[in-house]
């Protein structure tokens, strides 16, 4: 990818390029022209109705003229033209989620080792999943499922699969999630916060040095934690069980599941996250305390057990949590299933039973979940 002067990073300032993220627009620029040709709009059609000049449409999908740097009205009517245009909610919601991911990467480019972990964007809030699949989209090119249907009907010619990141960036933010990662206060809720959700965005980039770090970083975190109550600790040992499953690591989650998910507060907390994770909690949420303050029955499930089903599969990295966490969801909810979803579930739950290549704590999972299901459609 050619890199843009505003891309580009000014070691002569201390790999500061100004400002925290509000010249930073790649990812949201993509997502727009994605939404735009999905209403079967040319730029210069958009332009028009929006009424400004086709440059101005071209510059905010090429990241050149970034859209966190617009006006508040300016995005609003863009937004609203674009919902009167046909654009599917849905779709046109990635837009707001494409904002935060650039103002991470702008963050993450514009410092470099010293973190304020007061002021980090990784700091403020609980990041979601439409968050992480943008930023994880400009690392390692897989496109969110919302997004990938319109992305791949509109790719012709030498036009790129999604938001570009050079090599020198890429290193450059990795960097950052370190420092920031090892800079954190542990032992508090923000730098725990911090450190876990370093972890996890660090896990995109698949060098082995980075694999490495976070081997180390799991086992720094697991010898601190306490087993037999929920901390800020227990959330980050948790994602970075995820992220070593998610780069082959076939032993982390089991090992988290059978020696970290041992009481009732931590069963509570990780429901209470897979449900923040897949939207049923749709508040949004600035630190990890919500795990266990948060009452199982102000959310629906209904979503969570439909995802989970569908997850049920033999290579999936995250099998393991998925059997524990839908045996949790049963045991705990459940109403949850009623007998016309019990009879699909049932199936799913059998033909991995069946594969014969679920661990040991998962076949005991999956059997009592399978009678469970049984017993529901017999109602």
């Amino acid at each position: 990818m050619a890199k843009s002067a505003h891309r580009t990073l000014t070691r002569s300032q201390g790999g500061r390029r100004g400002g925290d993220g509000d010249r930073e627009g790649r990812v949201s620029g993509y997502v727009l022209k994605v939404v735009r040709r999905a209403v079967s709009l040319t730029q210069e059609q958009f332009a028009e109705r929006l009424g400004v000049d086709v440059t101005t449409v071209q510059g905010w999908e090429s990241g050149r003229r970034p859209l966190m740097a617009v006006s508040a009205g300016t995005y609003l009517r863009l937004r609203r033209s674009l919902l009167r245009l046909g654009a599917p909610p849905r779709l046109l919601g990635q837009l707001d989620s494409a904002m935060e991911a650039d103002r991470f990467i702008g963050y993450a480019l514009a410092h470099d080792c010293s973190v304020d972990q007061e002021d980090h964007p990784l700091a403020t809030w609980v990041i979601d999943r439409p968050f992480t699949d943008l930023v994880g989209w400009a690392f390692t090119g897989t496109c969110p499922s919302v997004l990938a249907g319109y992305a791949a009907e509109q790719r012709h010619g030498p036009t790129p699969p999604g938001p570009q990141m050079a090599i020198d960036e890429r290193n450059h933010i990795i960097r950052h999630l370190r420092d920031a990662a090892e800079q954190a206060v542990q032992d508090t809720e923000t730098g725990a916060l911090l450190r876990r959700q370093a972890h996890y965005v660090a896990g995109f980039d698949g060098s082995s040095e980075t694999g490495e770090w976070l081997a180390l970083m799991q086992r720094d975190d697991e010898r601190r934690l306490r087993t037999g109550r929920w901390t800020p600790s227990w959330a980050v040992v948790r994602s970075g069980a995820h992220t070593l499953a998610r780069k082959g690591d076939g032993d982390a989650l089991p090992h988290f599941i059978g020696v970290h998910i041992d009481t009732d507060e931590c069963e509570t907390a990780n429901l209470n996250y897979w449900a923040y994770w897949l939207g049923e909690i749709s508040d949004p949420q600035v630190t990890d305390s919500f795990m266990v303050e948060l009452d199982l029955e102000t959310w629906n499930g209904e979503r969570m057990l439909s995802h989970l089903i569908a997850k049920l599969d033999a290579t999936n990295p995250y099998v393991d949590v998925v059997v524990h966490t839908l045996w949790s969801l049963i045991t705990r909810k459940p109403g949850v299933v009623t007998p016309r979803s019990a009879e699909p579930a049932s199936v799913a739950v059998a033909r991995l039973l069946e594969e014969g290549s679920a661990s040991s704590q998962a076949v005991k999972e999956l059997n009592e979940v399978l009678y469970a299901l049984r017993m529901i459609h017999r109602r």
